[in-house]
């Protein structure tokens, strides 16, 4: 039972399936911290999967592929700023719209594109490959762990600490937090509201395209119908529980990804499938719970 909460092959598919979550994490904390409000993380990462499937498809280049799930997630990115910036749309019936139409419009494309549906692969849908670091190798658990994992894993990490450092140790990092905390003093102190959300909210496009792009080249080499299967909202999730800081978002990324790799191992204990799967879920609400009623006593204390 210990190997199996604490074995390698936990530990290591905890990362893996940590990476979407915590790209997707990252690039909505900007948007929270600028005021934006943004569930539609499901979209983005559901329309970016299928346009890095069909840029690797295209080119059986698993990085075109990331690049192509990119420009997808800015796109993504661009027409939710549209409606809601410029068009005066309510933020969530956009997201709900967004979040629908994804499933239907990446199910439509991959009939139009590859004629199939539920799921697709092909030989040329080539994944990202593992790296491996012989400086790992002497480190036993760490190596079995650490080691042999795609780019964007290890990426992922990096992510967390820079977008970190831009938050809360540059002036537009500074500004982008001054807007969503008080957009109307940001404003008389010179700084460009509109633009700031705007650049926010293409942050989110970036991330979640790299989020998305995970999903059917991380090492799966496969496209389904909604595959995202509400990592966004686990995302959207792991951004309200860190408060828009990408250090405790990334750390709740972990938790998720840790129930849902535990639910893997632990079906062969015996305990039915169905409860299972749904531990991660189950995970998300009580650390959710967690944060309301820490949020609930800080209110109460304060109007004492």
């Amino acid at each position: 039972m210990l190997n199996t909460l604490l074995g390698t092959v936990t530990l290591a598919a905890t990362l893996r399936l940590a990476t979407p979550l915590i790209f997707a994490a990252v690039g909505g904390c900007f948007g929270n911290r600028a005021g934006v409000f943004n569930i539609a993380l499901e979209s983005f990462m559901l329309t970016s999967a299928f346009f890095a499937t069909y840029g690797t498809w295209l080119t059986a280049n698993p990085y075109v592929g990331v690049l192509f799930g990119i420009l997808a997630g800015v796109l993504c990115a661009a027409l939710f700023g549209l409606f809601v910036f410029h068009l005066e749309s309510d933020g969530m019936v956009v997201s709900i719209a967004m979040n629908l139409g994804a499933w239907g419009l990446t199910t439509l494309m991959m009939v139009a594109l590859f004629g199939v549906r539920g799921s697709f692969m092909d030989e040329r849908l080539v994944s990202l490959p593992a790296l491996h670091f012989s400086i790992l190798e002497p480190l036993g658990k760490v190596n079995g762990v650490l080691n042999d994992q795609n780019v964007l894993v290890y990426l992922a990490f990096v992510a967390v600490a820079v977008m970190w450092v831009v938050m809360y140790q540059t002036p537009f990092g500074l500004r982008l937090r001054g807007v969503g905390i008080n957009a109307r003093a940001a404003q008389t102190s010179g700084v460009n509201i509109l633009a700031y959300k705007w650049v926010s909210t293409i942050i989110t496009g970036v991330f979640c395209g790299v989020a998305g792009a995970v999903l059917p080249i991380g090492g799966t080499s496969v496209f389904a119908e909604n595959m995202t299967a509400g990592r966004g909202f686990l995302a959207v999730a792991a951004i309200l529980v860190g408060q828009g800081n990408p250090l405790l978002a990334a750390a709740s990324c972990l938790l998720f990804a840790y129930a849902s790799a535990l639910s893997v191992g632990i079906q062969n204990l015996g305990i039915p499938s169905q409860l299972v799967e749904t531990l991660p879920y189950v995970a998300t609400i009580l650390v959710l719970l967690i944060y309301g009623a820490r949020n609930l006593k800080h209110v109460s204390k304060i109007s004492r």
